[in-house]
Protein backbone atom coordinates (compact mmCIF):
# COMPACT_ATOMS: atom_id res chain seq x y z
CA UNK A 1 0.00 0.00 0.00
CA UNK A 2 2.62 2.21 0.16
CA UNK A 3 3.62 2.50 -3.00
CA UNK A 4 0.72 1.51 -5.20
CA UNK A 5 -2.57 3.80 -5.00
CA UNK A 6 -5.02 1.09 -4.16
CA UNK A 7 -7.82 1.44 -2.54
CA UNK A 8 -7.24 0.31 1.07
CA UNK A 9 -10.67 -1.35 2.07
CA UNK A 10 -10.55 -3.73 -0.94
CA UNK A 11 -7.35 -4.64 -0.29
CA UNK A 12 -8.75 -5.88 2.90
CA UNK A 13 -11.55 -7.99 1.48
CA UNK A 14 -9.31 -10.02 -0.24
CA UNK A 15 -7.31 -10.66 2.63
CA UNK A 16 -10.50 -11.35 4.54
CA UNK A 17 -10.39 -8.05 6.84
CA UNK A 18 -13.03 -5.74 7.31
CA UNK A 19 -12.09 -2.63 5.26
CA UNK A 20 -12.10 -0.41 7.86
CA UNK A 21 -10.44 -2.07 10.72
CA UNK A 22 -7.52 -2.51 7.97
CA UNK A 23 -7.97 1.36 7.04
CA UNK A 24 -7.40 2.28 10.61
CA UNK A 25 -4.46 -0.37 11.14
CA UNK A 26 -2.65 1.35 8.34
CA UNK A 27 -3.86 5.16 9.13
CA UNK A 28 -2.79 4.74 12.70
CA UNK A 29 0.13 1.79 13.01
CA UNK A 30 1.13 0.59 9.83
CA UNK A 31 2.18 3.61 7.96
CA UNK A 32 4.51 6.62 8.62
CA UNK A 33 1.53 8.83 8.60
CA UNK A 34 1.29 7.15 12.32
CA UNK A 35 5.07 6.72 13.39
CA UNK A 36 5.97 10.12 13.32
CA UNK A 37 3.49 12.48 14.95
CA UNK A 38 6.08 15.37 14.33
CA UNK A 39 5.64 15.16 10.69
CA UNK A 40 4.10 17.98 8.99
CA UNK A 41 1.31 15.86 6.48
CA UNK A 42 0.19 19.68 5.63
CA UNK A 43 2.28 22.49 5.26
CA UNK A 44 0.22 26.13 6.60
CA UNK A 45 1.13 29.67 5.60
CA UNK A 46 -0.15 32.00 8.04
CA UNK A 47 -1.43 35.23 6.39
CA UNK A 48 -3.00 38.83 8.41
CA UNK A 49 -5.94 38.42 9.77
CA UNK A 50 -5.58 34.97 11.30
CA UNK A 51 -6.20 33.39 7.75
CA UNK A 52 -4.13 30.25 6.41
CA UNK A 53 -3.44 29.32 3.15
CA UNK A 54 -3.02 24.89 3.05
CA UNK A 55 0.00 23.55 1.44
CA UNK A 56 -1.05 19.94 1.29
CA UNK A 57 2.01 19.21 -0.60
CA UNK A 58 5.07 20.97 -1.00
CA UNK A 59 8.73 19.19 -1.91
CA UNK A 60 11.55 21.84 -3.01
CA UNK A 61 13.62 18.30 -4.74
CA UNK A 62 10.63 18.13 -7.68
CA UNK A 63 11.12 21.81 -8.67
CA UNK A 64 13.30 21.69 -11.78
CA UNK A 65 14.29 23.46 -14.90
CA UNK A 66 10.75 22.03 -17.10
CA UNK A 67 7.62 22.29 -15.12
CA UNK A 68 3.95 22.83 -15.66
CA UNK A 69 0.96 24.10 -13.70
CA UNK A 70 -2.50 23.61 -13.51
CA UNK A 71 -5.48 23.46 -11.85
CA UNK A 72 -7.45 20.78 -10.39
CA UNK A 73 -10.57 20.20 -8.17
CA UNK A 74 -9.80 17.62 -5.01
CA UNK A 75 -12.65 17.61 -3.41
CA UNK A 76 -14.53 20.59 -3.11
CA UNK A 77 -11.45 22.27 -3.00
CA UNK A 78 -9.60 23.88 -6.09
CA UNK A 79 -6.41 23.72 -6.39
CA UNK A 80 -3.25 24.73 -7.77
CA UNK A 81 -0.70 22.34 -8.78
CA UNK A 82 3.22 23.00 -10.14
CA UNK A 83 4.83 19.65 -11.44
CA UNK A 84 7.67 18.56 -12.85
CA UNK A 85 8.23 17.61 -16.50
CA UNK A 86 11.39 15.97 -16.25
CA UNK A 87 10.05 13.16 -13.34
CA UNK A 88 6.65 13.86 -13.32
CA UNK A 89 6.38 14.51 -9.37
CA UNK A 90 3.87 16.68 -8.08
CA UNK A 91 5.81 20.03 -6.80
CA UNK A 92 3.33 21.88 -4.99
CA UNK A 93 -0.05 21.37 -4.17
CA UNK A 94 -1.66 24.75 -2.66
CA UNK A 95 -5.77 24.96 -1.85
CA UNK A 96 -5.90 28.29 -3.88
CA UNK A 97 -5.88 30.27 -6.83
CA UNK A 98 -5.60 33.65 -5.91
CA UNK A 99 -2.64 35.30 -6.86
CA UNK A 100 -1.25 36.94 -3.39
CA UNK A 101 -1.67 33.92 -1.74
CA UNK A 102 0.23 31.79 -4.27
CA UNK A 103 2.98 34.27 -4.42
CA UNK A 104 2.99 34.41 -0.40
CA UNK A 105 3.73 30.24 -0.58
CA UNK A 106 6.23 30.82 -3.45
CA UNK A 107 8.33 33.70 -2.31
CA UNK A 108 10.58 31.81 0.24
CA UNK A 109 11.58 29.62 -2.73
CA UNK A 110 12.87 32.29 -5.38
CA UNK A 111 15.91 30.45 -6.02
CA UNK A 112 14.09 27.62 -6.90
CA UNK A 113 11.88 29.46 -9.42
CA UNK A 114 14.92 31.55 -11.10
CA UNK A 115 16.16 28.06 -12.38
CA UNK A 116 12.78 26.84 -13.98
CA UNK A 117 13.54 27.72 -17.75
CA UNK A 118 10.50 26.68 -19.40
CA UNK A 119 6.86 26.80 -17.97
CA UNK A 120 3.45 25.01 -19.65
CA UNK A 121 0.64 26.26 -18.51
CA UNK A 122 -2.71 27.31 -20.03
CA UNK A 123 -4.32 30.40 -20.98
CA UNK A 124 -5.46 31.60 -17.16
CA UNK A 125 -4.63 35.20 -17.01
CA UNK A 126 -3.98 34.10 -13.22
CA UNK A 127 -1.17 31.62 -14.48
CA UNK A 128 0.22 33.82 -16.88
CA UNK A 129 0.66 36.64 -13.61
CA UNK A 130 2.17 33.79 -11.64
CA UNK A 131 4.68 32.74 -14.44
CA UNK A 132 5.77 36.10 -15.96
CA UNK A 133 6.53 37.41 -11.98
CA UNK A 134 7.61 34.56 -9.72
CA UNK A 135 9.39 32.66 -12.71
CA UNK A 136 11.18 35.18 -14.42
CA UNK A 137 13.82 33.33 -16.47
CA UNK A 138 11.03 30.97 -17.75
CA UNK A 139 10.10 30.66 -21.58
CA UNK A 140 5.70 30.14 -21.51
CA UNK A 141 4.75 27.73 -23.66
CA UNK A 142 0.94 27.58 -24.34
CA UNK A 143 -0.71 23.76 -23.82
CA UNK A 144 -0.88 22.20 -27.30
CA UNK A 145 -3.75 20.43 -25.54
CA UNK A 146 -5.98 23.51 -24.27
CA UNK A 147 -5.79 24.92 -28.09
CA UNK A 148 -7.17 21.85 -29.72
CA UNK A 149 -9.66 21.70 -26.81
CA UNK A 150 -10.61 25.00 -27.01
CA UNK A 151 -10.53 24.89 -31.39
CA UNK A 152 -12.88 21.70 -30.51
CA UNK A 153 -15.00 23.11 -28.86
CA UNK A 154 -15.80 26.14 -31.14
CA UNK A 155 -16.07 23.58 -33.68
CA UNK A 156 -18.77 21.62 -31.64
CA UNK A 157 -21.05 24.63 -30.64
CA UNK A 158 -21.38 25.03 -34.75
CA UNK A 159 -22.75 21.49 -34.76
CA UNK A 160 -24.97 22.09 -31.32
CA UNK A 161 -26.32 25.39 -32.87
CA UNK A 162 -28.30 23.73 -35.77
CA UNK A 163 -29.62 20.86 -33.56
CA UNK A 164 -31.08 23.44 -30.89
CA UNK A 165 -32.61 25.20 -34.57
CA UNK A 166 -33.44 21.75 -35.09
CA UNK A 167 -35.17 21.14 -31.63
CA UNK A 168 -36.62 24.64 -32.47
CA UNK A 169 -38.65 23.58 -35.10
CA UNK A 170 -40.02 20.76 -33.57
CA UNK A 171 -41.02 22.74 -30.04
CA UNK A 172 -43.12 25.24 -32.32
CA UNK A 173 -44.37 22.26 -34.07
CA UNK A 174 -45.37 20.80 -31.09
CA UNK A 175 -46.99 24.21 -29.76
CA UNK A 176 -49.06 24.96 -32.90
CA UNK A 177 -50.25 20.97 -32.44
CA UNK A 178 -51.52 22.36 -28.72
CA UNK A 179 -53.25 25.33 -29.72
CA UNK A 180 -55.00 23.47 -32.69
CA UNK A 181 -55.88 20.92 -30.10
CA UNK A 182 -57.30 23.81 -27.59
CA UNK A 183 -59.19 25.33 -30.69
CA UNK A 184 -60.79 21.74 -31.31
CA UNK A 185 -61.43 20.92 -27.59
CA UNK A 186 -63.59 24.59 -27.84
CA UNK A 187 -65.57 23.77 -30.82
CA UNK A 188 -66.60 20.59 -29.10
CA UNK A 189 -67.77 22.12 -25.99
CA UNK A 190 -69.66 24.76 -28.34
CA UNK A 191 -71.07 21.85 -30.13
CA UNK A 192 -71.61 19.64 -27.37
CA UNK A 193 -69.65 16.46 -28.95
CA UNK A 194 -67.42 14.36 -27.29
CA UNK A 195 -63.47 15.63 -27.82
CA UNK A 196 -61.34 12.96 -28.11
CA UNK A 197 -57.79 14.52 -27.82
CA UNK A 198 -55.05 13.76 -30.51
CA UNK A 199 -51.27 12.34 -30.03
CA UNK A 200 -49.25 14.80 -31.53
CA UNK A 201 -46.40 13.31 -34.18
CA UNK A 202 -43.59 15.28 -35.59
CA UNK A 203 -42.89 14.35 -39.14
CA UNK A 204 -38.68 14.46 -40.11
CA UNK A 205 -37.64 13.74 -43.54
CA UNK A 206 -35.58 10.40 -43.46
CA UNK A 207 -32.33 11.29 -45.44
CA UNK A 208 -30.47 8.87 -47.58
CA UNK A 209 -28.29 7.18 -45.18
CA UNK A 210 -31.79 6.46 -43.46
CA UNK A 211 -31.76 9.15 -40.38
CA UNK A 212 -33.22 12.81 -39.72
CA UNK A 213 -31.17 15.55 -39.88
CA UNK A 214 -31.67 15.76 -35.57
CA UNK A 215 -30.09 11.97 -35.66
CA UNK A 216 -27.51 13.16 -38.26
CA UNK A 217 -26.56 16.47 -36.03
CA UNK A 218 -26.58 14.04 -32.62
CA UNK A 219 -24.72 11.93 -34.07
CA UNK A 220 -22.25 13.29 -35.66
CA UNK A 221 -20.06 14.55 -32.26
CA UNK A 222 -17.81 11.92 -32.71
CA UNK A 223 -16.33 11.85 -36.38
CA UNK A 224 -16.13 15.53 -36.23
CA UNK A 225 -13.02 14.67 -33.58
CA UNK A 226 -11.43 12.55 -36.40
CA UNK A 227 -9.96 13.30 -39.96
CA UNK A 228 -11.56 11.73 -42.84
CA UNK A 229 -9.32 8.71 -43.49
CA UNK A 230 -10.08 7.79 -40.15
CA UNK A 231 -14.23 7.42 -40.82
CA UNK A 232 -15.73 3.92 -40.84
CA UNK A 233 -17.54 3.84 -43.67
CA UNK A 234 -21.23 4.76 -41.69
CA UNK A 235 -19.54 7.50 -40.52
CA UNK A 236 -18.54 8.79 -43.97
CA UNK A 237 -22.03 8.74 -45.27
CA UNK A 238 -23.31 10.28 -42.23
CA UNK A 239 -20.91 13.07 -42.87
CA UNK A 240 -21.59 13.46 -46.25
CA UNK A 241 -24.89 13.91 -45.67
CA UNK A 242 -24.53 15.91 -42.94
CA UNK A 243 -22.53 18.63 -44.88
CA UNK A 244 -24.33 18.84 -47.46
CA UNK A 245 -27.26 19.88 -45.09
CA UNK A 246 -24.72 22.35 -43.58
CA UNK A 247 -22.27 23.94 -45.47
CA UNK A 248 -21.18 25.84 -42.54
CA UNK A 249 -20.32 22.78 -40.59
CA UNK A 250 -18.27 21.21 -42.76
CA UNK A 251 -16.21 24.49 -43.32
CA UNK A 252 -15.66 24.68 -39.76
CA UNK A 253 -13.97 20.97 -40.08
CA UNK A 254 -12.10 21.61 -42.75
CA UNK A 255 -10.59 25.21 -40.69
CA UNK A 256 -10.09 22.84 -37.81
CA UNK A 257 -8.29 20.25 -39.85
CA UNK A 258 -6.35 22.90 -41.26
CA UNK A 259 -5.15 23.88 -37.56
CA UNK A 260 -4.89 20.78 -35.69
CA UNK A 261 -2.29 19.92 -38.80
CA UNK A 262 -0.66 23.03 -38.29
CA UNK A 263 0.36 21.84 -34.43
CA UNK A 264 1.52 18.61 -35.75
CA UNK A 265 4.73 17.46 -34.84
CA UNK A 266 5.85 17.49 -38.29
CA UNK A 267 6.21 21.46 -37.49
CA UNK A 268 7.84 21.13 -34.78
CA UNK A 269 11.67 22.94 -35.58
CA UNK A 270 10.48 25.17 -38.27
CA UNK A 271 11.78 28.73 -38.47
CA UNK A 272 9.23 30.98 -36.42
CA UNK A 273 8.71 33.31 -39.29
CA UNK A 274 7.42 29.94 -41.23
CA UNK A 275 5.09 29.38 -38.33
CA UNK A 276 4.06 32.94 -38.14
CA UNK A 277 3.01 32.48 -41.89
CA UNK A 278 1.24 29.34 -41.73
CA UNK A 279 -1.12 31.06 -38.38
CA UNK A 280 -1.68 34.23 -40.22
CA UNK A 281 -2.61 32.15 -43.44
CA UNK A 282 -5.11 30.65 -41.10
CA UNK A 283 -6.42 33.95 -39.61
CA UNK A 284 -7.29 35.25 -42.85
CA UNK A 285 -9.16 31.83 -43.88
CA UNK A 286 -11.27 32.04 -40.66
CA UNK A 287 -12.11 35.58 -41.54
CA UNK A 288 -13.48 34.79 -45.17
CA UNK A 289 -15.12 31.95 -43.16
CA UNK A 290 -17.41 34.71 -41.30
CA UNK A 291 -18.67 31.74 -38.34
CA UNK A 292 -18.76 33.09 -34.86
CA UNK A 293 -17.40 30.49 -32.99
CA UNK A 294 -14.39 30.35 -34.76
CA UNK A 295 -13.70 33.64 -34.97
CA UNK A 296 -14.17 33.75 -31.20
CA UNK A 297 -11.49 30.71 -31.02
CA UNK A 298 -9.07 32.80 -33.67
CA UNK A 299 -9.34 35.74 -31.46
CA UNK A 300 -8.14 33.60 -28.26
CA UNK A 301 -5.18 32.38 -30.90
CA UNK A 302 -3.85 35.87 -31.53
CA UNK A 303 -3.98 36.99 -27.91
CA UNK A 304 -1.81 34.18 -26.67
CA UNK A 305 0.13 33.63 -30.28
CA UNK A 306 3.89 34.22 -29.01
CA UNK A 307 3.27 31.39 -25.84
CA UNK A 308 1.24 29.38 -28.50
CA UNK A 309 4.30 29.51 -30.97
CA UNK A 310 6.83 28.42 -28.09
CA UNK A 311 5.51 25.04 -28.53
CA UNK A 312 7.40 24.21 -31.75
CA UNK A 313 10.77 24.99 -30.57
CA UNK A 314 10.66 21.39 -28.53
CA UNK A 315 7.64 20.34 -28.66
CA UNK A 316 6.36 20.90 -25.28
CA UNK A 317 2.97 20.79 -23.69
CA UNK A 318 1.43 20.31 -20.54
CA UNK A 319 0.70 16.80 -20.75
CA UNK A 320 2.15 15.95 -17.66
CA UNK A 321 0.02 17.76 -16.00
CA UNK A 322 -2.29 16.88 -17.33
CA UNK A 323 -1.56 13.47 -16.33
CA UNK A 324 -1.13 13.79 -12.97
CA UNK A 325 -4.47 15.27 -12.68
CA UNK A 326 -5.84 11.90 -14.33
CA UNK A 327 -3.94 9.84 -11.68
CA UNK A 328 -5.76 12.09 -8.90
CA UNK A 329 -9.31 11.84 -10.03
CA UNK A 330 -8.76 8.42 -10.41
CA UNK A 331 -6.98 8.07 -6.80
CA UNK A 332 -9.97 10.10 -5.76
CA UNK A 333 -12.39 7.66 -7.30
CA UNK A 334 -10.88 4.48 -6.51
CA UNK A 335 -10.68 5.52 -2.79
CA UNK A 336 -14.12 6.93 -2.69
CA UNK A 337 -13.49 10.17 -2.12
CA UNK A 338 -11.53 12.15 -0.11
CA UNK A 339 -13.25 12.44 3.46
CA UNK A 340 -10.12 11.82 5.78
CA UNK A 341 -8.03 15.18 3.61
CA UNK A 342 -4.96 15.13 6.03
CA UNK A 343 -4.45 11.32 5.57
CA UNK A 344 -5.61 11.50 1.60
CA UNK A 345 -2.86 14.03 1.03
CA UNK A 346 -0.67 12.31 2.83
CA UNK A 347 -0.96 9.55 0.66
CA UNK A 348 -1.13 11.28 -2.83
CA UNK A 349 2.76 12.53 -1.42
CA UNK A 350 4.08 9.13 -1.08
CA UNK A 351 2.86 8.72 -4.86
CA UNK A 352 3.27 11.60 -6.57
CA UNK A 353 5.61 13.68 -4.74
Amino acid sequence: MDCSPLNITSFGKALQIRGPTIYRWYRDVLSDYAKDKNVMHKHDVERAKGQTIEIPILEEKNFGDKMSIDEKHIGEDLCTIISNRNTGKIAMICKSIVFSEIKEVLHPHEQLLQKIKSITRDFSSLYEKVCTELMPNAIHIGDKFHVIRNLMDAHQAVRIRYRQKELEKRRKAHREFKDAEHERLLDCERAGTRFIAGRFHYKEERMTNGETLLEILSRSRYLLFKYPDQWRPTQNKRALVLFSAYPEIEKTYTLCCQFRTLLSQKNIGNHYFQIDKQFHEWYEDAENADIEELLNFKSLVETNEEIIINYFLEGETNATAESINSKIQKFITSNCGTRDKDFFYFRLANYYA
